[in-house]
C-alpha cells in the first residue's frame, strides 16, 4: 500500500507559482518589481516571498494577490484557484 503525502496550502501555491514562473522564464525578483516600483521596497517585499517560498507557507494576501495580478498578465484566464490546484502529472 501507497501514500501519497498531502501538501499544504502553502505547499500547493509555491509549487505552482514555481511552475509558472518557469514557464514564463521569470524570477521573484521580476514579481517583486512588478509589485512595488521602489528599489528598497521592491528588495524588501522580494526577501519576504523568498522566505515564505523557502518555508513552503501559504503567502499574506497582499502577496498571494500580487502574484495573482503579475501572472493575469500572461494568462488573462488565470484564476486564484489554479495557484492551489494539485499538479497533475503522468506517472
Amino acid at each position: 500500500m501507497t501514500f501519497k503525502l498531502q501538501q499544504t496550502f502553502g505547499e500547493l501555491f509555491w509549487d505552482n507559482v514555481d511552475e509558472k514562473l518557469k514557464e514564463n522564464k521569470k524570477t521573484l525578483k521580476d514579481v517583486a518589481r512588478f509589485m512595488e516600483s521602489d528599489d528598497k521596497k521592491s528588495e524588501a517585499l522580494y526577501h519576504r516571498m523568498y522566505r515564505s517560498r523557502s518555508e513552503r507557507t501559504n503567502p499574506s494576501n497582499n502577496i498571494g494577490g500580487g502574484i495573482y495580478s503579475y501572472f493575469k498578465q500572461f494568462d488573462k484566464f488565470q484564476t486564484v484557484g489554479y495557484l492551489y490546484d494539485e499538479l497533475k502529472e503522468d506517472i
